[in-house]
């Protein structure tokens, strides 16, 4: 069962630093934005927007930000104690670093992640025990089983830039298609493949990440924020908003993620 330590949101100004001692719980970090540089057993890591990293319980690790310029990532510390799940992170631990296929989904389930831990429901432990092993699947995928090769993962990286430049807009497969010269159904095939995810249900957690920042982090209203992502109208919106968060829009503005942004 894995147990989570602390969940949480970070903000950190330029300077941020974390002095050299054994880790004292497993670690899965995402960097959101900005870059900062890990050592972790010897091993130097740099980390930018994105990337993703897992430090076994009890590695030595450093970390800081020397860039001159803030970062922002969400981290778990938890413990564990089973069998592996099925997954050589948890059954044969070591520090990986990875830029995910997916980074926008991924943060998506750390937000969620941390709004449970910061809950304490009575379902808590469960549901952060689901999406953190799925999280670290997830992870174990990009890391051991990717299953295409590098051109075709270059051709998804260029399709999810396309789409993190233009969500806003409406954005066709046949846009996608000819943005990177090739035909509708093969990269549609290929997208899939690489993420788990079809072109329209990526395009739509893109928006819906962008709304939760929103909802949370400005004073639009619902319908203004439907409007200004692209929606053609505000049920639709508030439709997709639920098919991917759980819960209407109007209810997550109610319920705002506490961020708790960790002291110095």
């Amino acid at each position: 069962m894995i147990e989570p330590v602390a969940i949480y949101f970070e903000h950190c100004e330029p300077g941020w630093h974390v002095p050299p001692a054994p880790a004292d719980h497993y670690i899965l970090l995402l960097l959101t934005s900005g870059e900062i540089v890990y050592n972790v057993s010897g091993a130097k890591l740099s980390l930018e927007k994105g990337d993703m990293l897992f430090i076994p319980e009890g590695a030595h690790r450093s970390a800081v930000n020397d860039s001159g310029h803030p970062h922002d990532m969400y981290a778990a510390h938890f413990r564990y104690k089973g069998n592996g799940e099925g997954l050589p992170l948890l059954s044969e631990p070591q520090s990986i670093k990875a830029k995910l296929v997916n980074a926008d989904y991924m943060r998506h389930r750390f937000s969620l992640l941390t709004q449970h831990w910061l809950r304490k429901s009575p379902y808590t432990r469960t549901l952060c025990h689901g999406m953190m092993l799925e999280m670290l699947a997830i992870l174990n995928e990009d890391v051991g089983n990717r299953s295409i090769p590098a051109k075709s993962y270059g051709i998804v990286m260029q399709l999810q830039q396309y789409i993190l430049e233009h969500y806003r807009e409406t954005i066709s497969v046949q846009d996608l298609a000819a943005h990177v010269e090739l035909t509708p159904n093969y990269i549609s095939g290929l997208f899939r493949q690489a993420t788990g995810v079809t072109l329209t249900e990526y395009i739509q957690q893109i928006r819906i990440s962008a709304a939760c920042d929103l909802l949370t982090g400005s004073q639009m209203n619902v319908s203004e924020i439907s409007d200004y992502l692209g929606f053609c109208e505000p049920s639709y919106f508030n439709k997709v908003f639920k098919k991917i968060t759980g819960i209407l829009p109007s209810v997550y503005v109610k319920e705002k993620p506490r961020i708790w942004v960790k002291t110095k």
